[in-house]
């Protein structure tokens, strides 16, 4: 018998640039066959539809199934205690529990569940750790019609923040009884997204309005330039780099005191400590941006490479597809899921 081969392109519809990453299994092997970016206005559906069409028309990609995600204000994230029950009684629950929680009528809504019981955990009270996620019905069908008119399939619709978790889990074959908390920080252009993960088990997310456009802001005024030129400086860095991070520091205290919150949060809920930190997201490449990370929290702190545990297809670019890693980590864990079809 052949292996069976399948592809998913993993499509991150970020504010201010489109990111796609092709993911093919062939049999136990994940291969990476197609990846691209594309800068697009965040005003402007045309030219994102226009733009996703660009990138896919010259992206090499094979298939034209997508995992997309959404995020922002309209996603609503919880992690419950609730009575323990089967899995059929918990999704007939889970709306009059959602009610507490979703600040919006729920006929607007799509909502999901999954229980989190980490393995080796025994609950005392029998109660049961439950993921919550609401997101209104109206941003998913324009999310969805966005892919659509791009002449895409859009096969699933995650959350951005679960992606990062997805894309460590491929790539490192992280064991469900893996007992180290890594905390994966995505600084995207508007914002950034935090998940706490245990394993393979999600414990805590957190979209936090701070992104690398903030940090553009600072330079511009701090140096007294246009926007443009404050931006092409963020990402080409400087003759007098210590310039730069002086006007930047501002936004990474607000950034990291807003990430401790979390932290702080999590740790009072969950008894336990983040061990790691793993940086992504075009934000997190600013000059010293992992040297204040690490001065401020005292861990680990590495730049999240999601292609390192997994083969390249030998048409592509390595040097250019390692210089955007960091970028694509969100596209890589949505395309992931082919692995948990």
């Amino acid at each position: 018998m052949f292996a069976r081969t399948k592809s998913v392109v993993g499509l991150d519809l970020g504010t201010s640039a489109i990111k796609a990453v092709e993911l093919t299994q062939n049999g136990k092997d994940i291969e990476v066959t197609g990846f691209g970016h594309v800068e697009v206005p965040a005003d402007d559906l045309e030219a994102r539809v226009s733009g996703i069409q660009d990138l896919m028309r010259e992206g090499g990609f094979r298939t034209r199934r997508v995992v997309t995600s959404i995020s922002g204000k309209m996603v609503i994230i919880r992690y419950l205690s609730m009575v323990r029950m089967s899995d059929s009684e918990l999704k007939n629950a889970i709306a009059f529990e959602a009610e507490k929680y979703v600040p919006f009528p729920l006929d607007q809504c799509v909502l999901d569940c999954q229980r989190v019981d980490l393995p080796g955990d025994v609950s005392q009270s029998g109660n049961m750790n439950v993921l919550l996620v609401a997101a209104r019905r109206a941003q998913i069908e324009d999310h969805v019609q966005t892919v659509i008119d791009a002449g895409l399939n859009p096969w699933i619709v995650d959350v951005d923040a679960f992606a990062l978790g997805n894309a460590y889990e491929v790539n490192h074959q992280v064991p469900e009884d893996e007992d180290s908390v890594i905390a994966f920080v995505d600084v995207g252009a508007s914002k950034t997204n935090v998940n706490v993960v245990r394993g393979t088990t999600s414990l805590f997310t957190r979209e936090i309005s701070v992104g690398g456009k903030d940090f553009t802001d600072a330079i511009s005024r701090r140096l007294n330039i246009s926007w443009d030129e404050a931006e092409e400086l963020k990402r080409e860095g400087s003759h007098d780099d210590e310039m730069l991070q002086e006007a930047v520091f501002p936004v990474i205290g607000d950034l990291t005191n807003e990430i401790q919150l979390s932290f702080d949060y999590f740790e009072n809920q969950n008894e336990r400590e983040v061990d790691a930190i793993q940086l992504s997201g075009g934000g997190a490449q600013l000059p010293s941006f992992q040297e204040s990370f690490e001065r401020i929290f005292e861990k680990p702190i590495s730049t999240f490479n999601p292609f390192e545990g997994l083969l390249v297809n030998e048409d592509i670019d390595v040097d250019l597809l390692t210089m955007n890693a960091p970028q694509l980590a969100v596209a890589v864990g949505l395309a992931a899921r082919l692995n948990k079809e």
